[in-house]
Parts: structure tokens; C-alpha cells; sequence
């Protein structure tokens, strides 16, 4: 049997069972792949957006990576693709005009986050493999690989996850090794033409999509002229713990990237702000003192208010309502601004994905979709029932769902918690409307659907 094999029929069955973490497969041309130009230009803009609004150190690894000639550079708006740009080819023209004849490449992390379109078709392709193999608790990575650089920056390397790659535009090589071809102790290599006898390639087109299990070595090269763009979506197994996510439950937030100032003061942890410096560390004849430094005390304060049992287990059951929701990939694009819905306006869920609906007590529910959450209480039976409706996929009048419940304000008592009368209720559709999980219906209500943009 040859070392990679190629196919021209995808389907999710015989995947699982001929290639998921076994061998690479190479796809070629068979329609499958979820990603568009548009959607990959669209959630690139939105990255460079989302990482000029974070403030990050020098030495810091942000979502977004740019090289010219395999050097990083610090200073990257430049760089990054804009809105105005309009497209990948008009970026890259943009680009071409800076560096001429040099080689470059853009490389974002974490790219579903910041495109609805892309995240929500990544979604709908990855949900038939989960329903074989289970969901990722962790959650999946997407990237971008974007640009006329030589080969991968960081050369050949090993990945922690299983790994799709589909192939967008123009010609790309995989180059790969069944095992570490070099015995020195690193863990990539830049100049890797000593191992070429060793290695075997995959040549990729667009429309292609090839895979690959985390076991191989491997380095993506330039297989001609032009600009190449790829998405990798990576696949946790084994290397990508869940112990990781026990950080959510610390920071509230789904984000395992390093957070920026300003997201760390939205924190629960946030208040602990006590100087780390201590006078009088010890105390004649080298005693300690008889209290912890305030530093210390306030940390272990703050971890015991987060960890409280009734506190911690609503943020358990929360985080993983927002993973369930995400798909498989986390942190999800960010709700489009909240538009009021009328009681005649139309909407309706997605069936295929519905919204979750779970009891956090006797009066108090939790309801997920898209990977947010939102808390409320009160409702009882009636609560139930509209999110039964929902679930079927009918469109439904705003009016007729808000019908059972009676008039009063939004919110309730509790900071975060949505009170489940009518006007609080509409809140909870217009939030669910906000995050895609509602689409609007055109009927004959004068507001159209938010743009899914």
C-alpha cells in the first residue's frame, strides 16, 4: 500500500473507519470542503479587527502571525487584512505592492472566531464526524495559511492534533515523515533537505482536502508561482487535556488564549489587586509573621468565592452548555448587535442545532445556542414550552411565544439573570436573535434578518 492514499469520494463512514487517526488520506475534488474565499476573507478581517482592539505583550503569541522572508514581524496592522480591502486578492495585492519580490505569509489562529459565516458552515461539516467518532470537550482549532511563503515558517514539526487541511487556491505540497527524521534534540527543523529521501508528499489543489493524524511529521511547502490559502482544522486527542479548560472555571471565559488587559478586569478574579511587594517579610530573629501577606490572603479569597459549590457548579453547567452549543469550536464569533423584535415579527430556530434548555434548580434555567448562554428565572411550564417550540424548526410569531407569559421587567433580582415575563422573555429572543440562533422570518414584518456577516 502506497503511503498516502487519494480518493475522489468523501464520506464521513468510510473515513472513520479506513483513515481517522490511522493513515493520511488525500480527497481530491470532491465538493466537500466547507470554506469559501469569501467566508476566509471576511473572518481574516474580522481577526485583524478583534487583534487591534487587544492590547498584547512583545514577547506575547497572538491569533495573528505575519512573516516576510520567515521574519516575524512586531508591528503587524500593516499587514492584516482590512474590510476595505474588499477580498483576498485585493489584499494580496496591497501586499505584493509593499514587499515585491520577498515571500510572506499570514498566518491566523483561531479563525472561526471571528467569522460567523466560516464558524457556522465549519459547524455543519464537523457535526457528522462527531456524531461517529464524539464531540471534542476541548474544542478544535482553525487556521489560516495564507500567503507565497517557501514552506511552513516554523519548517518540520509535529502537531498536537489530527489535522484537515483544505485547500483553497493555488497549489500547495505536504511534505510528510512516519516518524522524527532527525536525532538531534529539537523539535523542528528549517533546513530539513537532508531528510527528503525519508519523506513522502501530498500535492494539493484547490477544492482538495487532505488529513493527516498527529503522528506524522510534517511541513507544508509552495508547489508553484502565486499565492497559496489553506485552512487547517486541528482535532484534539490526546495532547490537548481537558484539565486545560479547569481555567475557565477561574476566569469565566472560554477564551484559552492570553487574555488582554481589559478582558482581564471583566474577570472574577480581577479584584485581587494587592501588591505583590511585602515590608517587613520577617520579623526579628528571622520569624515569619502570623498572617498571610494581603497578596496572598486576597488570592485565596478570591479562589474561595469562585469555587463555592452552588457558585462553581452554575459556571460548570454553563461552560459546558457554551461548548455543547459551540459545535467543537470554541470561542465562537461574537453576537451581532441585540435588534427589538415586535410582536409580529417572525422567527425561527434551526433544528439541526436547537436550543439547549436545561434546569439549574427549581425556579432558575439556563438556555445555550452558538456557544452563548443566557441564565433566567421563573416560568415553569410555559418556559418549557416555547423553547419546545423553538426546537421544531417552525416559525412563530413573537407575539404567540411571549403569549403565556405575564407583563414585568426584565431582569431579576440577580445581576446576569433574565426574569421570565413577556418583556423578559422578548429580551431572551432578541439575545438568541443577536447570536444567530433565531433567524428572522421575512413574512410581512418590516424588519429583515440580521446580516449574518
Amino acid at each position: 500500500m502506497s503511503a498516502l492514499e487519494t480518493t475522489r469520494r468523501f464520506d464521513w463512514d468510510t473515513f472513520v473507519a479506513r483513515y481517522w487517526n490511522q493513515r493520511p488520506v488525500l480527497f481530491k475534488g470532491t465538493g466537500a470542503s466547507p470554506f469559501t474565499l469569501t467566508d476566509v476573507f471576511d473572518a481574516s478581517a474580522g481577526a485583524t479587527r478583534r487583534y487591534l482592539e487587544r492590547s498584547y505583550a512583545v514577547d506575547s503569541r497572538p491569533d495573528v502571525t505575519f512573516t516576510v522572508d520567515r521574519s516575524r514581524q512586531l508591528v503587524l496592522k500593516p499587514w492584516l487584512p482590512r474590510a476595505s480591502d474588499g477580498s483576498l486578492e485585493a489584499y494580496d495585492a496591497r501586499i505584493a505592492a509593499e514587499v515585491g519580490a520577498k515571500r510572506y505569509a499570514l498566518i491566523i489562529s483561531s479563525l472561526h472566531s471571528s467569522g460567523y459565516g466560516l464558524w457556522s458552515r465549519e459547524r455543519a461539516f464537523f457535526a457528522e464526524l462527531w456524531k461517529r467518532v464524539g464531540l471534542p470537550i476541548t474544542g478544535g482549532i482553525t487556521t489560516l495559511f495564507h500567503g507565497t511563503y517557501e514552506h511552513s515558517p516554523v519548517g518540520v514539526h509535529l502537531d498536537r492534533f489530527t489535522t484537515f487541511l483544505f485547500a483553497l487556491r493555488g497549489r500547495k505540497r505536504m511534505r510528510f515523515w512516519r516518524k522524527r527524521p532527525w536525532k538531534e534534540d529539537v523539535s523542528t527543523v528549517l533546513d530539513y533537505q537532508p531528510y527528503l529521501k525519508d519523506s513522502f508528499v501530498a500535492e494539493v489543489e484547490p477544492g482538495d482536502i487532505l488529513y493527516w493524524p498527529s503522528t506524522y511529521y510534517h511541513v507544508g511547502e509552495s508547489a508553484g508561482a502565486g499565492v497559496t490559502t489553506s485552512v487547517n482544522v486541528g482535532i484534539p486527542l490526546t495532547e490537548h487535556r481537558t484539565v486545560y479548560a479547569v481555567d475557565d472555571l477561574l476566569r469565566g471565559m472560554i477564551d484559552e488564549t492570553s487574555l488582554a488587559d481589559h478582558e482581564w478586569t471583566q474577570t472574577r478574579l480581577a479584584r485581587v489587586d494587592a501588591s505583590p511587594l511585602m515590608r517587613d517579610a520577617l520579623r526579628a530573629g528571622g520569624r515569619l509573621p502570623t498572617v498571610l501577606p494581603r497578596a496572598l490572603s486576597e488570592a485565596v479569597e478570591a479562589f474561595r468565592d469562585v469555587s463555592r459549590p452552588r457558585d462553581a457548579r452554575r459556571h460548570i453547567q454553563e461552560t459546558w452548555l457554551k461548548r455543547l452549543t459551540s459545535g467543537g469550536f470554541q470561542p465562537v464569533p461574537d453576537p451581532a448587535p441585540t435588534k427589538r423584535l415586535r410582536d409580529g415579527d417572525r422567527v425561527h430556530a434551526d433544528a439541526r442545532f436547537p436550543i439547549v434548555l436545561e434546569q439549574e434548580d427549581t425556579t432558575r434555567w439556563i438556555c445555550a445556542a452558538n456557544g452563548q448562554a443566557l441564565r433566567g428565572k421563573g416560568g415553569g411550564q410555559a418556559v418549557a414550552k416555547l423553547f419546545k417550540e423553538l426546537a421544531s424548526g417552525r416559525e412563530s410569531r413573537v407575539g404567540d411565544l411571549l403569549r403565556p407569559f405575564r407583563s414585568g421587567g426584565r431582569t431579576a433580582p440577580d445581576v446576569d439573570v433574565i426574569a421570565a415575563t413577556r418583556e423578559g422573555m422578548r429580551s431572551v429572543l432578541e439575545k438568541l436573535h443577536a447570536c444567530r440562533a433565531l433567524t428572522q422570518g421575512q413574512g410581512n414584518s418590516p424588519h429583515p434578518p440580521l446580516d449574518a456577516s
